[in-house]
């Protein structure tokens, strides 16, 4: 009885012991490869979340964590993530410590990013003196990042041009097979049309077709109809209907007019290309096919649609 007392008390001991602590050189490389999971290009918005809570916990600097949500937000061309986290970044700002800097080469870049992302909250409020004051700050803070920031005028200034466009559906167009129709016929009374601008020599282009399949699979259960549309100069119609067929697609694969109507239109300087129109013919979205802006732009034709993961 006295020997599984003394097996009792030890065991009762041992579960009660707190577990050996980490050496310097153990806490360090984990805070380490925290860190380097936070840079990831790969992570989502949910794991760049949980990962920043967990390296807080580890010790990991304050700044180093905002640093790597700004360069997620900047990655991903994330405005409402940006946004949400101008906070911190003025913070980061307000107490840049180069020496602690992860990706940061400087308080200065740490300025232009703020002002930036200030310049993107003013666009998405449609405060044009707030954007163009801001955008010029962030050049002058930050030169090595101008072109990041010039893509940022071009865009709010084709979203403000776009804001009053109305075109016109009934334009004459054809599909691959070179039967007649038009984006209202497209359109068919549902609730918007998607269109997908792309031609043969665009290797981004080519490189989406499979999340351009994925998409009209997605939102025809919105009542959004997706539809590709080729710009290809020569051959239009018999390169498309190649692709359509190597690519087993089976949504709408129309073939713009020569004198490109829709592309004058949406000031189509670069492809690929996605256009969000409503039933009346206005433009809801003109962006990239990866902007997040696209899925916000959904979101408010259906709130249940929902972005699909990183």
């Amino acid at each position: 009885m006295k020997s599984l007392l003394r097996i009792f008390t030890l065991c009762a001991g041992l579960v009660g012991a707190p577990l050996l602590a980490q050496t310097p050189e153990e806490a360090a490389a984990g805070a380490k490869a925290l860190l380097q999971r936070l840079f990831a290009q790969e992570t989502s918005e949910e794991e760049l979340q949980a990962l920043a809570k967990e390296a807080n916990k580890a010790g990991v600097p304050r700044q180093q964590i905002i640093e790597a949500k700004l360069v997620w937000g900047l990655r991903h061309q994330n405005t409402a993530f940006l946004v949400k986290i101008l906070p911190e970044v003025e913070i980061l700002t307000a107490s840049f410590d180069s020496a602690s800097a992860a990706m940061l080469p400087s308080a200065e870049a740490a300025k232009g990013f703020t002002a930036y992302i200030k310049a993107l909250k003013a666009g998405e409020a449609k405060d044009e003196a707030g954007f163009k004051s801001n955008i010029l700050e962030a050049i002058w803070l930050n030169p090595q990042q101008a072109p990041v920031f010039l893509q940022s005028i071009e865009k709010f200034r084709r979203e403000s041009k776009m804001e009053s466009l109305v075109v016109d559906l009934k334009i004459p167009l054809t599909n691959s097979m070179g039967e007649a129709t038009t984006l209202n016929d497209q359109l068919g009374g549902k609730k918007a049309l998607l269109l997908d601008f792309w031609a043969s020599w665009c290797g981004p282009c080519m490189n989406l077709m499979p999340a351009l399949k994925k998409k009209a699979e997605k939102l025809s259960a919105h009542g959004i109809v997706v539809a590709a549309v080729n710009k290809d100069d020569e051959n239009a119609e018999s390169i498309a209907e190649r692709i359509r067929k190597e690519q087993n697609a089976t949504l709408p694969w129309l073939v713009e007019p020569a004198d490109r109507p829709y592309s004058k239109a949406f000031e189509l300087d670069s492809i690929p290309r996605m256009i969000l129109l409503s039933p009346e013919g206005k433009v809801l979205f003109n962006g990239h096919p990866e902007d997040p802006a696209l899925w916000t732009a959904l979101k408010k034709i259906d709130a249940s649609i929902a972005a699909p993961a990183n």
